[in-house]
């Protein structure tokens, strides 16, 4: 019993010491009286007065000490130094030893190595290497200036947090934010909340992310938009490389340029902002928006817009499984290349284009627009014309190439350069069936009117007769290379995503 006794004072004295935490040893002073400060009898200290607690020094001019508390106040020329150079500076403090706590107030500033912290109101446990500012501070280093409402420094882990009202000036721009993380060990920024950044190139604006202040790489999530004078990138997800001008984009990728008023859509991009080729894949969609709301919607595997150093978008290139959908003009191709200064689409590897009720096919197929609408088509080599006349008969129009025109938006004539040949069902007024066109030569020019065939004119070495559907065979109704492909036609813009192989 008088063992477990002994034991029990002896734990309650340990665990006494350790609550009231170590005495503030008073390391030196000028002079010493006995006063009151406060309501409390404390020490008067004066000239030069010096304190040590743990592995910290502390200077001032004036001090009321309160040995029985554990406890100072401090007045004139205050200092803190701990062991590892750090250096507080302020008019006043409040010590509290058994917390290891100094609350130092006005014309604060707080130095650590290459940093330098200004504030009025600074909490500073130094013990744990713990500070704190909560009524607007600035924090200094050689390439940053920080200021925000609310403050918290580590110094052990030299990691920074603020709160409400963040503005991080660099030489190269000024970061917004609400919620901010440093941690000076990697030179990068956490944030959280809504957070803006300002350079003289673009603007970037996003939720969550960090970013590096040495490298100058990042990464931006939650809403992540990147804006320039030209054209706005937004993203689930976006890293950036402002060295390079670079931006890899994740899930919900869209550019709009608003100069050329384009839109790029995908599920991945790579972006350059200072002219190149930017990359979009995965669901990648391009719309050529028009004023009449007739736009142009591209679709394939993958997209490349190419800029120029300006940012000036200069040339779409579209790659495998190509589709594309205007109200009045549809197509599928394997590639496909936009000229946007030119307006002038070509399409590659067995191109098809439908228009009202036609068809065009060749080797390779160019696509002229003109405000916004389609100027003509020219057709190189194989060039083929369809036109569906009724549920068993087409009008046909073959050639070495073509060159189509229109009007309006709608087929106007066709010119055929070489072994021109056509076939086309003539009709009465009341549209009876009179006879079907069977027409060669050198060269032709074809006349549509809406829902068929108004003239043909032959142009060198004719050859030409007018026959009864009934005398001609089956075969003879069909030029050599006929092929119809309109079940295959994309009817509304979404199914520029819908992909049939062409099997002859």
């Amino acid at each position: 019993m008088r063992h477990f006794l002994l034991l029990s004072i002896l734990l309650i004295g340990i665990n006494i010491s350790a609550q009231r935490g170590t005495k503030v040893q008073l390391v030196k002073a000028g002079s010493l009286k006995a006063s009151v400060y406060n309501g409390k009898n404390a020490q008067k200290l004066t000239k030069g007065v010096i304190f040590k607690h743990g592995d910290n020094t502390m200077y001032c001019n004036i001090a009321y000490f309160y040995n029985s508390d554990n406890d100072f106040d401090a007045f004139g020329d205050v200092r803190i130094v701990d062991r590892q150079g750090m250096v507080i500076y302020g008019d006043t403090m409040h010590y509290i030893g058994n917390r290891a706590l100094a609350k130092i107030r006005n014309n604060v500033s707080m130095i650590d190595k290459d940093m330098t912290l200004y504030t009025d109101y600074l909490d500073y446990f130094t013990k744990s290497k713990k500070a704190m500012y909560f009524n607007g501070g600035k924090i200094v280093d050689k390439d940053n200036t920080l200021t925000s409402v609310l403050g918290y420094y580590f110094s052990r882990s030299k990691t920074y947090h603020f709160r409400r009202n963040v503005v991080l000036v660099n030489p190269d721009y000024t970061m917004y934010s609400d919620t901010l993380t440093f941690k000076s060990k990697i030179n990068t920024a956490f944030f959280n909340g809504s957070t803006t950044i300002i350079s003289d190139d673009n603007s970037i604006f996003c939720k969550e992310g960090w970013y590096n202040t040495g490298t100058d790489q990042a990464s931006f999530n939650n809403q992540a938009l990147l804006q320039n004078d030209n054209q706005k990138l937004w993203a689930d997800s976006l890293y950036y490389d402002r060295n390079i001008g670079f931006g890899q984009g994740f899930n919900n990728v869209i550019l709009f340029d608003s100069v050329k008023n384009i839109i790029v859509k995908g599920n991945y991009a790579e972006y350059y902002e200072h002219g190149g080729l930017s990359f979009f894949t995965n669901h990648s969609q391009a719309i050529i928006i028009d004023e009449e709301k007739d736009s142009l919607y591209l679709h394939g595997d993958t997209l490349m817009l190419e800029t120029d150093t300006n940012q000036e978008a200069k040339t779409f290139y579209v790659y495998n499984h190509t589709q594309f959908y205007k109200s009045n003009l549809q197509g599928k191709c394997d590639s496909l290349v936009y000229y946007l200064q030119d307006s002038m689409l070509t399409m590659y590897s067995r191109p098809l284009i439908w228009g009202e009720n036609s068809q065009i096919s060749g080797k390779k197929i160019r696509v002229y627009m003109a405000n916004g609408d389609i100027d003509k088509i020219y057709i190189d080599t194989n060039s083929f014309v369809l036109q569906h006349d009724s549920l068993e008969y087409y009008n046909q129009v073959s050639g070495r190439n073509m060159l189509v025109h229109f009007m309006d938006g709608t087929m106007n004539y066709v010119d055929v350069l070489e072994n021109a040949q056509s076939i086309y069902f003539v009709r009465e007024e009341d549209s009876t069936l009179s006879g079907v066109n069977l027409g060669a030569s050198s060269d032709m020019r074809i006349e549509f009117i809406p829902g068929g065939v108004s003239n043909i004119v032959y142009l060198s070495r004719v050859k030409a007769s007018l026959n009864p559907v009934e005398k001609l065979s089956k075969r003879a109704l069909y030029l050599r290379g006929f092929k119809s492909y309109l079940h295959w036609r994309p009817r509304i813009k979404e199914e520029i995503f819908i992909w049939e192989p062409i099997n002859d």
